[in-house]
């Protein structure tokens, strides 16, 4: 609402304020009338207002544009890891990383803007990080906050088209709808020993080995970590909602020798059920 009447009065301001500047500009002062100092305090607002509000609807064409992108929700948007939640994971990434004996490899799915690379590109130079990112925009922004550090690289791609083999620590944020494929990906590629923590979504065919309650300022949050499934019965198998259509389990199908005896003996047992069948239809005819 304050966007559009500032829109609607711009074309005043801007006649009221080039005034104030030709008068200024005469006498040498910028206060030099009270009520002229009131109108240029206004009209200053009055485009800041119209600024913000321009950048307003710039932020959210971006996000309209980036909603599309993305297939319609299969990855997330940019949306920057902080908070709580933000320091719980960096501790958790640095037991992994304190603990190494040789430098590790470590990679960000989802990385934005480097939110999680950039503390621990800076706090461990011996170890080499890499984030995946598809949008541009936070892609950029990270490689204007890295400069300087040769142990970081931004890529551009999807992550799911890269190869993990060699990776000792993987961060990711990823939705629900892509937890799934991700997590079965990673379960066939990963090293034994490699590490997975993902921030809010849980991730199927991974070995779980432990979640760490969090938050986003107050609000309740979880951490999963992840390994490689030592054996099928290791992996976590994605929860599959049963039917609510109200019927029952559909049994599996007899083959055809079983369902023969099934008949025979169900037979032996009601003698009269086949007189019971022909009497019922003389009676009809």
């Amino acid at each position: 609402i304050l966007y559009l009447s500032n829109l609607l009065s711009l074309k005043s301001f801007l006649k009221q304020f080039r005034l104030y500047i030709n008068q200024a500009c005469v006498t040498g002062n910028l206060f030099y009338k009270t009520e002229n100092k009131i109108m240029c305090c206004n009209g200053i607002l009055a485009l800041l207002a119209l600024i913000i509000g321009f950048m307003a609807i710039v932020y959210l064409l971006y996000q309209v544009y980036s909603y599309i992108r993305c297939g319609c929700g299969r990855y997330g948007p940019f949306v920057s890891s902080y908070g709580k939640i933000k320091e719980d994971i960096l501790e958790e990434a640095r037991k992994v990383l304190r603990k190494a004996d040789r430098p590790l490899k470590v990679t960000d799915l989802g990385c934005g803007s480097g939110a999680l690379l950039l503390p621990l590109a800076k706090e461990f130079p011996e170890h080499q990080f890499t984030g995946y990112e598809w949008d541009v925009v936070p892609l950029t922004m990270g490689k204007i906050k890295a400069a300087g550090l040769k142990n970081i690289t931004f890529v551009k791609g999807d992550y799911m088209k890269q190869s993990y083999a060699d990776m000792d620590l993987i961060l990711c944020y990823v939705l629900k709808v892509t937890g799934e494929p991700l997590g079965k990906k990673l379960a066939q590629e990963i090293k034994k020993d490699c590490i997975v923590i993902s921030e809010m979504f849980p991730l199927g065919y991974l070995h779980e080995i432990k979640q760490i309650e969090s938050s986003i300022y107050g609000v309740p949050e979880k951490i999963y970590v992840y390994q490689k499934p030592h054996s099928q019965k290791d992996s976590v198998q994605p929860r599959k909602s049963a039917p609510h259509n109200g019927k029952a389990k559909s049994q599996p199908e007899k083959s055809a020798p079983q369902a023969r005896k099934a008949k025979s003996q169900a037979g032996k047992e009601t003698p009269g059920a086949g007189k019971s069948k022909i009497s019922r239809f003389k009676t009809k005819k």
